[in-house]
């Protein structure tokens, strides 16, 4: 598999394991010397690896559990700087570790206790007290793919599988062997669409203004380069994604976005409301922000459309003043679950399928052409 934090190919090796001492100091480990089976699984659950794949990448290490359950699902989340991206992708991980998976009868675990510590501790933590969080400095590959979390996340037959999450700044990708790997190890793309830059309403002038952006109507850079990287064999990216309206607390009062937002967290997947969710943001960025903001669901063959606020208003002096209250944020990964097996729904992932599979029919949208694609 891929390291996650050098993109570097690599495997268990029992001969460059580590735990950490008392005083947090990596020190060598050697589980053959362990005798008790239940001591040595435990001591393994919080062991690391030292990668060496790249010997020119800072020091780095690989939580034993992640290299022992096969091939991580990779779930990248892909938009430009200010998006709302890493607010998103906090409160998401945030719902999966509140209970937000068990109606779905999946069960979840830290891949790394210390890690996820670290993760509550710098990220939930404050931005449920209601505060903003600092734009993160990357760890990968120039800028490219940070590695945010990983979990274990056990389905309904006992199998399990770790999940990892990545943050791409696709606007910053450079056109190097190591980000063509990596991006062919990819899953799951979230593409994060800040109303900000999209839809040019007049009551988000001034946001604009304070913000210093304007309405872009050639779409988020970071679509088109991650799109243009991914590997392609047939008419659409086999890859799953989900296009999710983000900062949609901006658009409460507009219609579809009023009627999805208030809706409870869901406790069963429904594909024909996953379709019509589709269906209404589909229109909505199709009337508002323009077909460019519609490349990922025109190019990927398995594509959901979602409504999201990670923080449920406006940030003011580096605060929510109201706190951070998300809403539907979970939605996205539970349909990129849902795609690759790990939540059951009838028909199966290709339920969610476009083009050549039939069960998206009820959901028709316009071309460049102006004529249907179903």
């Amino acid at each position: 598999m891929l390291c996650p934090y050098c993109l570097e190919t690599i495997r268990l090796d029992l001969s460059a394991l580590f735990v950490t001492d008392s005083r947090m100091q990596y020190r060598p480990l050697d589980p053959a010397g362990i005798g008790n089976a239940l001591r040595r699984q435990d001591v393994m659950r919080g062991a690391v690896q030292k990668c060496t794949a790249d010997p020119d990448f800072p020091e780095h290490y690989i939580p034993v559990p992640y290299l022992t359950y096969g091939r991580p699902l990779t779930v990248a989340m892909v938009g430009q700087s200010a998006t709302g991206k890493s607010h998103l992708l906090t409160q998401m991980i945030a719902a999966v570790t509140d209970g937000g998976l068990e109606p779905f009868g999946l069960k979840w675990q830290s891949v790394s206790p210390e890690q996820h510590a670290r993760f509550v501790r710098e990220r939930v933590q404050p931005l449920r007290n209601g505060r903003v969080l600092d734009h993160t400095g990357t760890v990968g590959l120039d800028g490219f793919a940070r590695f945010v979390e990983s979990l274990l996340i056990t389905d309904p037959h006992g199998r399990v599988r770790p999940v990892a999450f990545f943050d791409l700044g696709g606007e910053d990708l450079v056109r190097t062997d190591a980000a063509l790997r990596f991006l062919l190890g990819i899953d799951a793309l979230v593409f994060v669409v800040d109303p900000v830059m999209a839809f040019p309403l007049p009551h988000l002038d001034h946001l604009r203004e304070r913000l210093m952006v304007e309405v872009n109507r050639d779409g988020d850079l970071a679509f088109g380069t991650v799109l243009d990287r991914l590997p392609k064999t047939g008419p659409y990216l086999d890859v799953a994604a989900a296009v999710v309206l983000g900062k949609a607390d901006l658009l409460r009062f507009e219609p579809p976005v009023d009627r999805w937002l208030d809706r409870p967290p869901a406790t069963s997947l429904d594909p024909a409301l996953i379709r019509e969710e589709s269906r209404d943001v589909h229109r909505l960025l199709h009337r508002h922000a323009g077909q460019a903001w519609l490349r990922p669901f025109d190019a990927i063959r398995r594509c959901t459309l979602h409504v999201a606020s990670a923080t449920g208003g406006q940030e003011d002096g580096g605060r929510y003043p109201a706190g951070a209250g998300p809403r539907r944020v979970l939605e996205p990964l539970l349909s990129l679950f849902a795609m690759h097996g790990l939540i059951e729904v009838p028909g199966g992932a290709e339920t969610f399928a476009l083009g050549a599979a039939p069960a998206f029919e009820t959901v028709p949208v316009e071309d460049a052409r102006g004529g249907e694609r179903t």
